[in-house]
């Protein structure tokens, strides 16, 4: 395949990207229309280790829209349903519209999956979904049932770790698009592919191991280190519930995570231009939290005591083991935020999760390494010290990471790459994708030809959050592929529950940042300028 030329936009470059970036109404190409009986015909459809079980025309579809407070509505989108495994255990299905604009996207899954997921029709952002614009879309349960945060599945199963690891979304891509093509008599002519936090992982894989598979990748909330992240999560765990039969009564409580939000406020939200409950760039924000009030006679709303900063300070610390550093803490942000650290790191009041399962964190970490690592259902982290973590879980490492550097493969072949993540994720640290996108640039100068990366400021785990969290990432990766318009800015979105806009700002490729240009209304995106992180 040839390489693309680049074009760069001239200034104003938001302006530039903006229009370049809009979809108009109409603008679904048509290639191909689907013969008469054609959906039936796939079920007999004969591909080697396939087994279809469903076949079905569909007049319209249903979905819910973004953001999900705006409701369900009725599309008419006529369209074939097909299902069916691949290689007797890998759930797939296929969604392929009567009118075919000759494009393939394909859409990850959450968690440890478990269920047929599609992150790319369900979840990825503005605009109408890819069936709407005329795309074929599949997604899979990468070879296993069960729910998003069960790894059973996993303990005495070597094929289906590999399945889960990296085998299943390669395989489904590969017979999608062949039934695509029998489907319309026509090759693919451009395949894609969305994902975010384990679909982030599996299109960071996809770059990785399967180059060929893909024209374009949007990466989101990428689990690019299981090892370090599952580690890391046990220690926070082991801070927040030190007695991990008793996890009722976090150490961190409601109250310090107040305390931590409006010190944090005070401190940092200002440092941007704009004081609006967002911190937008959080590794420049000098805040410590020792200097927290501490408690003299027991707690208090007003104070933490020796054990809650010590637990604090794990969530800030990321793992560390004899010195060295295996995964970074979270950085500042989304502490009191409503879904966020009382979701993910600490406890909902009630708890969200069902007895005995505090937070995600703790759900995740516990059965990836009863599963994965120690192979064990009735293992505790009870005294664990992480002294052999890393020569324990090196072979789990080597199947799941999504850590290597090289995407040379992916970039000669003209493939574009898009990561984003919220700095407020508390399901997983920006921290991390920036010290992989850095070691990425290390190894290759020529990076941003290929390879860019947003920071979203208040953005959480995949959505949510008080900052600006959807825009139209399919139009900006299919400019990018299809017509070199390089994305160097991303009009960021922010609704409320009706679905009106409330508030827009750029995000700009990294390392730049959007900062406020001192006059203007602040929730619009031309109030703000794409600068140098030390500007």
């Amino acid at each position: 395949m040839k390489t693309r030329p680049l074009y760069l936009c001239a200034p104003p470059l938001l302006a530039c990207v903006l229009a370049a970036c809009s979809p108009s109404k109409d603008a679904r190409p048509h290639v191909a229309t689907a013969a008469p009986n054609a959906c039936a015909s796939l079920a007999s459809a004969a591909l080697p280790g396939v087994a279809i079980r469903e076949a079905a025309p569909l007049a319209v579809s249903e979905r819910q829209t973004s953001p999900p407070a705006v409701g369900v509505q009725k599309l008419a989108v006529p369209h074939c349903r097909v299902a069916g495994t691949i290689d007797g255990t890998i759930g797939f299905e296929l969604l392929l519209p009567d009118d075919w604009n000759g494009k393939f996207i394909m859409g990850g899954g959450g968690g440890f999956v478990g269920s047929v997921q599609n992150q790319a029709q369900d979840g990825l952002g503005l605009g109408p979904t890819p069936l709407e614009r005329g795309y074929a879309t599949a997604g899979t349960d990468t070879g296993h049932t069960g729910a998003v945060t069960d790894a059973s599945w996993a303990r005495d199963d070597a094929q289906a770790r590999e399945n889960f690891a990296h085998r299943a979304v390669h395989r489904t891509a590969e017979v999608s698009k062949k039934l695509v093509a029998d489907y319309y008599r026509h090759d693919v002519n451009r395949s894609y592919f969305f994902g975010c936090s384990r679909g982030g992982g599996q299109a960071m894989i996809e770059a990785q191991r399967y180059p060929d598979d893909f024209d374009g990748i949007i990466a989101a909330s990428p689990v690019l280190d299981w090892v370090g992240a599952m580690g890391g999560f046990i220690r926070d765990q082991q801070a927040i519930f030190p007695n991990p039969a008793d996890v009722t009564s976090p150490v961190i409580t409601a109250d310090n995570r107040k305390l931590l939000a409006a010190a944090l406020k005070q401190t940092c939200d200002a440092q941007d231009g704009v004081a609006d409950g967002i911190i937008s760039d959080p590794p420049s924000c000098k805040f410590d939290p020792a200097t927290l009030p501490r408690c003299t006679a027991g707690s208090s709303a007003a104070c933490v005591t020796d054990a809650q900063l010590n637990a604090i300070q794990a969530v800030y610390g990321g793992l560390e083991v004899g010195g060295e550093q295996l995964y970074p803490g979270f950085p500042f942000g989304g502490e009191n935020d409503p879904g966020a650290w009382d979701l993910w790191i600490t406890q909902r009041n009630p708890p969200a999760l069902g007895p005995g399962v505090p937070n995600l964190h703790y759900a995740f970490g516990t059965e990836f390494v009863r599963n994965f690592v120690f192979h064990d259902p009735n293992w505790s982290y009870a005294g664990y010290d992480f002294a052999d973590w890393r020569e324990r879980t090196a072979g789990v490492a080597a199947l799941l990471n999504a850590t290597d550097t090289d995407l040379s493969k992916f970039a000669r072949r003209g493939g574009k790459l898009i990561l984003w993540h919220g700095w407020a994720d508390p399901a997983l640290p920006a921290t991390r994708s920036v010290e992989y996108y850095t070691a990425v640039a290390g190894e290759n100068p020529l990076v941003r030809l290929s390879f860019r990366m947003f920071l979203l400021p208040g953005v959480a785990h995949c959505a949510g959050g008080p900052g600006p969290d959807r825009a139209d990432w399919l139009t900006t990766l299919e400019q990018w592929v299809e017509k070199g318009t390089v994305p160097d800015t991303v009009l960021m979105t922010k609704s409320d529950a009706q679905g009106r806009t409330v508030m827009q700002r750029p995000a700009c490729a990294y390392p730049l940042q959007a900062r406020y240009n001192g006059s203007g209304d602040p929730n619009l995106a031309a109030s703000y300028t794409c600068v140098g992180p030390a500007q």
